[in-house]
Order: C-alpha cells, then sequence, then structure tokens
C-alpha cells in the first residue's frame, strides 16, 4: 500500500485568491490557475467520497454511535483521469464487513466519461490515432494508447442502438437511398456495401435516417432496411419520390414495399453508364450532349431533346441508346415535381456527399477490424452529419 498523505483541512488548501507574484506573466499565471484547478479539484473529490462513506457506515471518524453499519477498514488507492488533468492516488475507504464503491466513478473505470466521449470524437473528426496520443497528452497530461482510443468507441455501441429504433417524426417527403462500400474485417478482408437512408421531410430539413451492413446490396438487405424504416414511422402517404442509383436488388425492394411510390432513376449514375459504354474518343462528347436532355425546362422539351439524341447516335452507338431509352420514363420522373426542387432530386447527390464524408473521416483506417466497430463509427458519423444539417434545411424548398 502507498503511503499517501491527504490534507482536507480547508486552510492549508490552495486558492487564486491566496496565489502571489511579484510580476506574473500570462503563462505563469495561467500554469499557476491550473494547478490550483487540480488540487481544488482532488481535495473535493476526496471530501465527497469521504462524507458519501460516512453515510455507508452510518459514522463519522471517530465517532461512537449506536446503529453504525459498519467499521473503517484504511484505504485503497486509485487515480482517475477527469477533465481537469490525472487525479493521482485517490484514497477510496474500505469498510470491514461490505463493499463500498463511491458514486462518484462509474466501476472499473479509471477516467471521466466525458474524456472517453471526447477521444472517440478526436478520432471521428478525422485524427489518426497517433496524433490524438500527442492531443491528448496536450489537454489532460496523458498519453492515450490506440487501443485505449478504440475501447473509448464502445461507448457509442448503446446510443447507437437507441438511435437505430428512433421514431421518425415529420412525414418525408423524398427518400434517397444507396450505398457505399467499406472494407471489413471478418474472417479476412473483403468490401461490404453500407446500405444507407436519407431523407428531406416537409420543412426541407434532412435527415440521415438509418443504414445497414448488407453484404453484396441483396434484394433482401434492402427490404430489412426499408422494412425497419417503415416500422420506425416512415409514412408512404407523406412519401412523393424515391430517388436510386437502380441497383437491381434495391429495385426490387422498392417494388415490393414501397409498390405506389414513384422512382426516380440517379442521372449522375446513368451518366456514367452511358461512359463506360462509349469508344474513348467520344467519352467527352456523348456525356455533355446527354446532360443536355436532364436540363430542359420541361418534360416535353426533355423528350424532344432525347429524340434529337437518338437521331444522332442511334447507328453509332445502339447500345447507348439502349441504355437511356429503357429507363426514360423514371430519369424523367422529377420533372413532375416543382422546379425549385430538380437539382436536389433527380440524382442521389444528396447520399452521396455523405459517403465523401465518411470517406474522409474514416480514410485515416485502413479496414475496420469488426462488424461492431464498424456500425459505432459509421452511426457516430452519421450523428454527425444530423446535427450539421439540423439548422441548416435546404434553401427555397418551401
Amino acid at each position: 500500500m502507498r503511503n499517501v498523505t491527504i490534507s482536507t483541512d480547508t486552510s492549508q488548501e490552495k486558492s487564486a485568491d491566496q496565489t502571489t507574484f511579484l510580476d506574473p506573466g500570462p503563462e505563469a499565471f495561467f500554469e499557476t490557475l491550473e494547478k490550483d484547478i487540480r488540487v481544488f479539484t482532488r481535495n473535493l473529490i476526496v471530501k465527497t467520497i469521504r462524507d458519501e462513506f460516512d453515510r455507508f457506515i452510518g459514522a463519522e471518524s471517530y465517532d461512537r454511535v449506536d446503529g453504525r453499519m459498519d467499521y473503517r477498514n484504511g484505504f485503497r488507492y486509485r487515480d482517475f483521469d477527469t477533465r481537469f488533468g490525472i487525479m493521482e492516488d485517490i484514497p477510496i475507504p474500505r469498510a470491514r464487513q461490505r463493499s463500498f464503491h463511491p458514486n462518484l466513478f462509474v466501476r472499473w473505470r479509471r477516467r471521466e466519461n466525458k474524456i472517453t466521449r471526447l477521444l472517440a470524437s478526436l478520432f471521428l473528426y478525422g485524427i489518426s490515432t497517433r496524433k490524438v496520443k500527442v492531443l491528448s497528452k496536450a489537454l489532460w497530461g496523458k498519453e492515450y494508447s490506440a487501443s485505449t482510443v478504440s475501447r473509448s468507441n464502445r461507448i457509442l455501441q448503446e446510443e447507437y442502438l437507441k438511435w437505430m429504433h428512433r421514431r421518425i417524426e415529420r412525414p418525408i417527403v423524398y427518400l434517397f437511398l444507396d450505398a457505399v462500400n467499406l472494407r471489413l474485417r471478418r474472417h479476412w478482408v473483403s468490401k461490404e456495401a453500407l446500405l444507407c437512408a436519407i431523407g428531406i421531410n416537409d420543412k426541407g430539413e434532412k435527415e440521415f435516417l438509418g443504414f445497414l451492413l448488407g453484404g453484396r446490396e441483396s434484394t433482401q438487405s434492402w427490404e430489412t432496411l426499408l422494412e425497419q424504416l417503415l416500422a420506425r414511422g416512415l409514412s408512404t402517404e407523406g412519401l412523393k419520390l424515391v430517388t436510386v442509383d437502380g441497383n437491381p436488388g434495391l429495385l426490387r425492394a422498392i417494388d415490393t414495399l414501397l409498390p405506389d411510390i414513384p422512382i426516380q432513376r440517379c442521372i449522375v449514375h446513368k451518366i456514367w453508364n452511358v461512359v463506360g459504354k462509349c469508344p474513348r474518343n467520344q467519352k467527352s462528347l456523348v456525356p455533355a450532349e446527354m446532360k443536355g436532355i436532364f436540363y430542359a425546362t420541361n418534360r416535353a422539351e426533355a423528350l424532344e431533346r432525347f429524340r434529337a439524341f437518338k437521331g444522332r447516335w442511334q447507328h453509332e452507338l445502339p447500345n447507348v441508346v439502349e441504355c437511356i431509352e429503357k429507363d426514360l420514363d423514371v430519369l424523367f420522373s422529377f420533372y413532375s415535381f416543382p422546379y425549385r426542387h430538380w437539382t436536389l432530386i433527380r440524382s442521389t447527390n444528396v447520399i452521396e456527399r455523405a459517403f465523401k464524408e465518411f470517406r474522409r473521416r474514416i480514410k485515416v483506417m485502413e479496414t475496420f477490424p469488426n462488424e461492431a466497430s464498424c456500425l459505432r463509427i459509421m452511426f457516430a458519423l452519421a450523428k454527425l452529419l444530423n446535427e450539421n444539417w439540423k439548422y441548416k434545411p435546404v434553401k427555397n424548398f418551401l
């Protein structure tokens, strides 16, 4: 047992107004202030634990009273990391007959929850674990290892489960569905699709509704995600349009669960499909002409532009014309909605921008070590997006 002397005499405690300087500079002043805060914090922690222990055994130190529930039996000492720095050798009183654990500390944890959350946040903001070690040393006087940062992310698990089961309160008008591939380690490293749903409600507010690890974007996986959204309150009465990239499994899932909702095929994905079918010397010309179809002022004009496009390229690039023509109706769905919404709903850019943010934040890690880690981190990123969108509704939506 370590010999540590704890002073609880308030007359001996340092206080800011007792500290004197001959000619204090700003650096010296704030260093002393920091030390004083740590001393005050430590003494307050010790006193709080002591008072709680007195109530636990039913008697103060050296009191001889009837009805006490236990007796003192020395101390054990613990270090505890707080937002004010590391508090070393905090004395935890022991009782003879019962186990005492102060309410001030969460059992088995040696750091304040706020630090744990901040460690997780630093990583989620794209800071590597190596840099987290440097920052934690500067902030709290202690380096936290990569494994500690990883364990800190686990506190997100309970929040993740609540978030995935929360009610969808406001009516969703436009729904965007797409997937992003992530590297995930199971028995081996593989790419798996994270199926995502973002909605825009009747006030023009964007919200990341949910996501699901879906392997290879199967119909069953998309149906599972849609069923979860419907169970949480996604109303088909207010839903006007679903914008998708054209994945066959997703289209089948929508046909099963949202059969009466119009579909908008993403024009950006379609343009890239066309690029892949063009000869090298026409990879810029053909897509440029194709874009003009979707920038017409109305559906009739767009149809006229397609006919002109078809007349020009039918014989030279029949596979390109067929690629567009077979999906023409769902590519033109956006023309049935207000003009001010066209740029918003005719592509999956809303969700693609979220994916770009995902990739930027997780580039510090090459592979997710397991499924639970992947879900926790993606949840935290989705939650950050929702917080950023909360007070930034779509301009000119209403």
